[in-house]
């Protein structure tokens, strides 16, 4: 598939999520999340109130960056998704816009970039890796730090390799794996994602929509982070309850977040150049 069919499909995919998405994802704990995060980049050296929030969805992160007091820019690749933020924090609508994240336009220098939320799985080259680092990389200020999350492979042999139901008020959804528990790194996963919604007259309306993600290798994804003149300077492991583990095991953690600075950056301190990340 092109990248372009990609995009396409992706963006499509979370269009005709949006609606429902907050309530397919109620129980993570956001919040949480980028405040763990957010610890271990001011630990790492972040400076400043300047945040973007790359593949932003719903808002939910957005939502996380403000309460913790950034000034925030978030975007998404669906219209839809960016639609359902507008709506949720009308307030700041006009900080949301649509964006590929491989073709981010010039918006000037941020202190904390954030992308979250499976977005980097989207990714299914190495080439488009390097694009969306150079992209996040001149969005960076001298003093800032990149965060991003990426799936583990444990996580393409369970959920992407099962069948999982959840019900809510008025909603079904369905999540089928199209994987398998022997998938290899760097493979190349998918699931669809049914959604069954009541409407006002009684009737059930169903929406289908297929998500394609790849496995990315820790030794690619710092490869790509260097080309695009990013150093990376800590991994952490992810449980979930948005719990970060100072070791990454791949064969226990969901996920792995990144924090990478810009190469050319001048560390502040021996100390924060060689901090090490720590459990909350």
């Amino acid at each position: 598939m092109s990248a372009v069919a990609q995009l396409d499909q992706t963006a499509a995919a979370y269009d005709r999520l949006a609606p429902y998405y907050d309530e397919f994802t109620c129980g993570y704990a956001h919040a949480e999340w980028v405040a763990a995060i957010e610890r271990r980049a001011v630990k790492l050296g972040l400076r400043g109130r300047r945040a973007i929030d790359i593949a932003c969805g719903t808002g939910k992160s957005t939502a996380a960056l403000l309460a913790l007091g950034y000034s925030v820019r978030a975007c998404d690749i669906s219209a839809g998704m960016v639609l359902e933020a507008q709506q949720k924090l009308p307030s700041y609508a006009e900080a949301f816009f649509v964006a590929d994240m491989r073709e981010l336009p010039p918006l000037g220098e941020f202190d904390f970039v954030l992308c979250l939320d499976d977005a980097i799985n989207y990714l299914l080259s190495d080439d488009e890796l390097a694009t969306t680092f150079s992209g996040a990389a001149a969005l960076l200020s001298p003093s800032g730090v990149f965060a991003f999350d990426v799936n583990s492979i444990q996580t393409y042999r369970t959920s992407f390799a099962q069948t999982l139901v959840r019900e809510g008020d008025g909603l079904f959804f369905a999540w089928r794996g199209e994987g398998a528990a022997t998938a290899a790194p760097g493979q190349l996963a998918s699931a669809m994602v049914e959604t069954f919604a009541e409407r006002a007259d009684g009737l059930w309306e169903r929406s289908s929509s297929r998500h394609v993600q790849r496995h990315h290798r820790q030794d690619v994804v710092r490869a790509e982070l260097a080309r695009a003149g990013l150093e990376c300077c800590a991994v952490a492991g992810q449980l979930a309850g948005a719990r970060l583990e100072p070791a990454v095991d791949e064969d226990r953690q969901i996920k792995l977040v990144y924090f990478a600075r810009r190469a050319d950056r001048h560390s502040e301190s021996e100390e924060v150049s060689r901090v090490h990340i720590i459990s909350p």
